[in-house]
């Protein structure tokens, strides 16, 4: 490992504000010199992509698993079986094949070496991968008590990048849900995403900002539209009545919901028709405003394609 080369982590706790949180514009440093043509991705997308249309593809964990072993006696040999793994590899692809290789040969590693492996692969890694090996690996452990590292992770969290790898850990702290909320809130992209769909509504707080503002993100909202419609009670909240800024974002989540392109939405939420038969009878007390009518259409639209009549003559009557 060189030192004289930033971490990524270093340079993650230079780039954040003074509201702990990633400047818009911040995207991590390139890990190679750009080929013309060659497309080049968001903080996180690779990953997103991967998991949300694609799947994972098969890699081969053998360098990792050599690295594991490796560990017990010679941990500069560990950290230069990673580097040969990083160069081509994809960590969303075979964190599974870790986890369980580790998990099977626990009697015979020492987990004080894993351990430290984990952390600075995690912290002090120059490749993006290397990190997402550490925070894999950190899973595994025991984490909750160690304050120092968690404030470490949650930096980490602030990138799109490796949101999904520190939800994973932060899963099993205390006051877990608030942990992951508070991730969910200080990320706008892929990271916000993974968070959310993480995200337990274990109390009103989580529930109403799932609803509000949980979907909101710069990818697209309609990646996270149905774990908010589910978590953010959304039919509830339209049965016993919206006003003001409370409707103009049920009308926002609704049309997230509609929009099946990326992602299953409406075509998943159990009866959907009485969802929007719910939105139509709110509706029709509010005054016109671009959310509502946007909405209006879009049922409308769906309701046609799905030949629900009714639904479809009440939204136009509302137009």
């Amino acid at each position: 490992m060189d030192n004289l080369t930033e971490s990524i982590y270093e340079n993650i706790c230079r780039a954040r504000n003074e509201r702990e949180e990633l400047p818009p514009e911040y995207s991590l440093p390139p890990e190679e010199t750009p080929k013309p043509g060659k497309p080049r991705f968001a903080d996180g997308a690779l990953d997103g992509i991967a998991l949300y249309h694609m799947g994972a593809p098969d890699q081969d964990a053998e360098l990792l698993k050599q690295a594991v072993d490796a560990a017990a006696t010679d941990l500069e040999q560990a950290h230069r079986l990673v580097s040969g793994w990083v160069a081509d590899g994809h960590m969303v692809s075979v964190m599974n094949k870790v986890l369980s290789y580790v998990t099977e040969r626990q009697q015979q590693l020492p987990p004080s070496e894993i351990y430290r492996l984990a952390v600075e692969c995690a912290l002090k890694g120059t490749h993006r991968e290397e990190v997402k090996f550490g925070l894999v690996l950190l899973v595994l452990f025991d984490t909750d008590k160690n304050e120092p590292l968690k404030n470490a992770l949650r930096i980490l969290a602030l990138s799109d990048e490796f949101t999904l790898y520190v939800v994973q850990i932060a899963s099993n702290w205390t006051r877990s849900a608030q942990e992951i909320l508070r991730i969910a809130k200080s990320g706008h992209g892929w990271g916000r995403i993974h968070a959310v769909a993480a995200l337990e509504p274990v109390t009103p707080e989580i529930s109403d900002w799932l609803f509000a503002e949980g979907w909101d993100n710069t990818i697209l909202s309609a990646y996270s539209a149905l774990e908010c419609c589910r978590k953010g009670n959304l039919r509830q909240r339209l049965e016993n009545g919206l006003t003001g800024r409370d409707f103009s974002r049920a009308c926002e989540l609704l049309t997230a919901l509609l929009d099946e392109g990326p992602v299953a939405g409406i075509s998943e939420v159990e009866d959907s028709a009485g969802l929007l038969n719910a939105f139509l009878d709110c509706c029709g007390c509010k005054g016109v405003s671009p959310e509502r009518e946007k909405t209006l259409r879009q049922i409308e639209t769906y309701a046609r394609e799905k030949d629900l009549s009714d639904i479809a003559q009440r939204a136009r009557t509302l137009l």
